[in-house]
């Protein structure tokens, strides 16, 4: 099998794992808030940190949470990248099919209980694409004047 087509798989299974995860009531805002409350009270008790309030909670779980969106779909359009690079446009087809997957994943999302669809947090897939894909534009272009000379 061609090594093209491993990519293409492993983005497929990729998808697939968002599609389940998106499912999954475990991961909404308000568990990842909990889970978050629970490690900030047992690093408390163990090293006797300040405990932090609600309004530290609610900021890290946002961070937590859209740094997950930003590196999940960044993987997905590396993923698409490395499966389209042989093509002309293929950054912009890995961005463009990230974001498209972005929309209904959110779309699907908003039949599951508990979740609901969030206009940022495609807008946070997207970006995470995107920083993705400029980071391996720029390491490919470093790579290309290295073996030139530049």
């Amino acid at each position: 099998m061609n090594v093209r087509r491993w990519w293409i798989l492993a983005a497929i299974l990729w998808m697939s794992l968002i599609f389940c995860f998106t499912q999954l009531p475990y991961f909404t805002g308000e568990k990842t808030s909990e889970a978050i409350q629970t490690v900030v009270v047992k690093e408390h008790k163990t090293i006797n940190t300040p405990v932090g309030d609600n309004e530290d909670i609610n900021v890290l779980n946002l961070i937590v949470r859209k740094a997950t969106h930003v590196t999940v779909f960044g993987i997905l359009a590396l993923l698409l990248f490395k499966f389209f690079e042989i093509y002309r446009y293929s950054y912009i087809v890995s961005w463009l099919l990230t974001f498209i997957y972005a929309i209904t994943d959110e779309y699907h999302q908003s039949f599951m209980p508990g979740r609901v669809a969030s206009l940022r947090d495609v807008l946070f897939d997207s970006a995470g694409a995107l920083i993705t894909l400029l980071m391996v534009y720029f390491i490919i272009r470093q790579k290309r004047n290295k073996m030139i000379g530049f």
